[in-house]
């Protein structure tokens, strides 16, 4: 499936939207010379205009596949939870509607278009790679029995500390807001943990996709085939381990067959 420029260019007027729009408010809010929300609306539309021109311009596949280019879009809005911080410091009776409707909530939400672009530029790069190459196994099949242990453990650690917060939060007096933030943080890490059990498998004699990741075989650094698991480790600090299970997946010997063809050379 390849992704349409309009669509990208729509996350990135989105984007700049989101993280301007805000930032105007709160100059405006600290001048006192003009209405908060106003500035918000007017920069908003603005820098989202200029966001769609530019977003023309945009090389998406080269941004998606670059660490230090995709990471900073990323972070860069969580910077307004400071904001939101500070209102809860300031206001403790505010109320969790109140909150979702201040300007630093919107500018949080800036993440999504940036993780969207992201993934589908990702995805897209690995559609292009698998339609120029010979598709050698596909198959469905999910982390072998030591990751999803690991999986579960890290999601049980990070809600544990999750819930240490929130339980703070009530202790303050404070809730419902940690109801709202509860149910917004907690149900979509452990709906996007759960998901993750699922793996879409391609191997090509370019190299094999997981999950949309493509690696090249000169990419792949080692690699372990038995009868119920597939090991591949890629080159490079901040790369996936990927650890498969075969016990419903291709013949473990024609696989292993395949990689002693490609991934050695």
């Amino acid at each position: 499936m390849r992704y349409t420029r309009s669509l990208y260019r729509s996350l990135v007027g989105t984007y700049v939207a989101l993280v301007v729009g805000p930032l105007a408010a709160a100059l405006a809010g600290a001048s006192g010379v003009v209405d908060p929300w106003i500035s918000l609306a007017v920069a908003a539309v603005g820098g989202g205009g200029l966001g769609y021109w530019m977003g023309g311009g945009l090389d998406v596949e080269r941004f998606a596949t670059s660490l230090a280019l995709a990471v900073p879009p990323v972070v860069l809005p969580l910077g307004y939870l400071v904001w939101i911080i500070a209102l809860l410091a300031h206001n403790p009776g505010i109320s969790p509607l109140t909150l979702l409707v201040r300007p630093a909530t919107l500018g949080v939400l800036a993440v999504a278009p940036a993780v969207a672009l992201v993934e589908l530029g990702t995805r897209s790069v690995t559609v292009a790679r698998i339609e120029a190459a010979t598709v050698l196994h596909s198959f469905q099949t999910r982390p072998d029995r030591r990751e999803r242990l690991t999986t579960y453990g890290a999601l049980a650690v990070g809600l544990g500390a999750i819930a240490g917060l929130l339980g703070v939060l009530v202790l303050l007096g404070q809730a419902s807001i940690a109801i709202v933030l509860g149910t917004l943080v907690v149900v979509p890490l452990a709906l996007a943990v759960l998901r993750s059990d699922d793996r879409t498998v391609v191997v090509t004699d370019a190299g094999l996709a997981v999950d949309g990741e493509f690696t090249g075989w000169e990419e792949v650094e080692s690699y372990a085939v038995a009868d119920d698991s597939l090991v591949v480790r890629p080159r490079g600090w901040f790369t996936d381990v990927y650890r498969l299970d075969l016990s419903s997946g291709p013949d473990p010997d024609q696989l292993q067959s395949t990689f002693e063809n490609h991934a050695s050379r």
